[in-house]
């Protein structure tokens, strides 16, 4: 169980950096909105997870 919740949390965290990464390899520059959406899609997985759990 602990080890479920170590993995959906770097989960987390890979989505949170995988927007504003492909956004920086695709422009050369990463805009706040970008690091914004990382953020956001990471804590909606974070909060919903791979259940998903509906609104």
């Amino acid at each position: 169980m602990i080890r479920f919740a170590v993995v959906h949390r770097l989960i987390s965290l890979i989505v949170a950096i995988a927007v504003p990464a492909a956004a920086f390899m695709e422009s050369g520059n990463v805009a706040l909105e970008f690091i914004v959406l990382g953020a956001v899609l990471g804590f909606a997985y974070w909060y919903w997870g791979p259940t998903g759990t509906l609104l």
